[in-house]
């Protein structure tokens, strides 16, 4: 007989087993089932906006009481995160109560007309032949969509999760290109667990770059030219990362889920690049490519890896870095540049985030965890110096 599948959620194993395959967030579920795992956070913080469905949802469960010996935690582990668990609940609350979590609808509009104005200013140059310009004007159109794409992934863009998820299928298929049910699927793997070998598929990475050593399964894939060089073909491996993408896993998946609006969105795509022609459409989707990879590079790859069960809090101190705080940065990164407390509260709009990273660091000081903060600069050479790094190890 097979094993059934237990979630520890709020003190109580419920039975998943049945539920897995219908769980719309795909089979980042069954990272929650091992042995070790609490599950009460991340619930609470993948579906803030959808509490209630999901309380609905887990009382048709079966469930049980979960003892400490079945937790499979240390005592002192346990107790720890209990505390840890009371005093990012007790913040969390009271954020809540201060609004932190509601959406600014002028916000919304401001950034989705910003988009939109570099994707008018760059067709328009193409139409009058000024393709520098136009490509550079395209390719920051298709950057920003991917930044409004990842808020609205996370439903903390207008804070309804089905305008959300239109808008988003809309944007990631007509301006950029991809399948936004794809990609979700992957970004929820990466914020269960970042930096979780194993688990973050942001460290699946082989065989085009390894941001850690223990990623590399043989010795023999270390040593190929790319990944000993890795470090100066970052930036031609996003582009070929860019083309797997979007000319076969985004299609395969649309096509296996049958999503027929993002195959429309495709299509429309497809008129744009005609518009465009090839390569102008080719280069501004590798240089937003290689922004977007860097950017998100920056905030984890250079940071420790992790095997073992590891709190929701501990995940964004110990394997999330912060960029510097500056109106160009926060621009820059669409205000990514906190992502220490955008994993500890992913659903909440990211122009809030700057309001809480100091609560976040006392958070952090009480319980003794780090809080990395950098320069954009430092980032960038903390993130090509670990590829660098990683390489030499690999050759010994």
């Amino acid at each position: 007989m097979t094993a059934r599948k237990e979630i520890l959620f709020e003190g109580y194993f419920y039975d998943v087993t049945d539920f897995i395959r219908k769980h719309p967030g795909g089979t980042v579920i069954e990272y929650y089932t091992e042995k070790g795992e609490d599950g009460t956070i991340a619930i609470r913080q993948f579906h803030k906006r959808s509490a209630e469905k999901v309380r609905l949802m887990m009382n048709t469960l079966k469930k049980r009481p979960a003892s400490d010996s079945e937790i499979g935690l240390d005592p002192d582990v346990l107790k720890k995160n209990r505390s840890l668990t009371e005093d990012f609940t007790k913040l969390h609350l009271e954020l809540e109560k201060e609004g932190y979590f509601e959406p600014s609808y002028m916000q919304s509009l401001v950034r989705l007309m910003e988009m939109l104005f570099w994707a008018v200013v760059g067709l328009t140059l193409f139409s009058k032949q000024k393709i520098v310009f136009a490509m550079a004007a395209i390719t920051l159109a298709r950057i920003r969509a991917a930044f409004l794409v990842h808020e609205l992934g996370h439903n903390s863009y207008t804070g309804n999760p089905k305008i959300d998820r239109v808008l988003g299928t809309l944007l990631q298929g007509i301006i950029v290109g991809l399948s936004v049910g794809r990609w979700k699927r992957l970004h929820n793997r990466h914020h269960a667990m970042p930096q979780r070998l194993h688990h973050d598929v942001d460290l699946e990475t082989m065989p085009m770059v390894a941001f850690n050593k223990k990623v590399v399964r043989k010795s023999a894939d270390g040593k190929r030219f790319n990944i000993q060089y890795q470090a100066y073909l970052f930036v031609v491996g996003s582009g070929l990362v860019a083309l797997v993408s979007q000319f076969y896993q985004y299609p395969k998946f649309m096509f296996k889920q049958r999503n027929y609006l993002e195959m429309v969105c495709i299509a429309l795509h497809g008129v744009f690049l005609y518009h465009i022609g090839f390569w102008p459409w080719f280069l501004s989707g590798w240089g937003g490519s290689f922004y977007m990879l860097l950017t998100f590079a920056m905030n984890h790859t250079f940071l420790p890896v992790t095997a073992e069960p590891t709190h929701w809090v501990e995940y964004a101190f110990h394997h999330s870095a912060n960029l510097e705080s500056t109106p160009w940065c926060d621009w820059a990164t669409g205000h990514l540049n906190y992502q220490i407390e955008h994993h500890l509260f992913p659903t909440m709009p990211n122009f809030r985030l700057p309001f809480i990273s100091d609560r976040v660091k006392k958070l952090a000081q009480k319980h003794n965890l780090p809080y990395t903060v950098c320069s954009y600069s430092e980032g960038v050479y903390k993130t090509f110096k670990n590829m660098s790094e990683v390489s030499k190890e690999l050759s010994a």
